[in-house]
């Protein structure tokens, strides 16, 4: 069962709007996560993230937003934890970036907003909540597992 002392769960920053979600697999660490981008619907002058997917290992897979525009993915390889992460929104999510352990970087979407850095945990990436309309994304944040002792 989920024990929610076991992540560190960061608030979505972004619009206010939107059908909440949340992106997750109990304590399952994401495997890989696509994101899709392309011009926004309210800044139709600025690429904004429309969706986002993410597959677990044992084959389970959520999505939320419209996966519509050009898709990235990211595979995380075996024992790779994220070292870095930021999230970049104004009144939508314009981009996410991440970096790894392993010296691989994810950086995708648009350069409007403002960057918001995610608190990490011990690295392992869970899943995502936020809210998203029929169009794009409107807020993001991150859920990690927490430390260990």
């Amino acid at each position: 069962m989920k024990d929610q002392h076991d992540i560190v769960d960061n608030p979505p920053p972004g619009g206010s709007t939107g059908d909440p979600f949340t992106i997750s697999n109990s304590l399952n660490a994401a495997q890989t996560v696509t994101v899709w981008i392309a011009k926004g619907t309210r800044w139709s002058d600025r690429d904004q993230v429309k969706a986002i997917k993410v597959v677990y290992a044992d084959g389970t897979a959520r999505v939320h937003g419209n996966q519509t525009g050009t898709s990235h993915s990211f595979k995380f390889d075996s024992d790779e934890r994220v070292t870095s992460m930021g999230i970049w929104t104004g009144d939508r999510v314009d981009r996410i970036k991440r970096e790894t352990n392993q010296n691989r970087t994810f950086d995708h979407g648009g350069w409007g907003g403002t960057e918001h850095s995610e608190e990490l945990g011990n690295g392992i990436l869970l899943g995502f909540s936020g809210s998203a309309d029929s169009h794009e994304l409107i807020s993001l944040g991150a859920s990690f597992k927490e430390d260990s002792d």
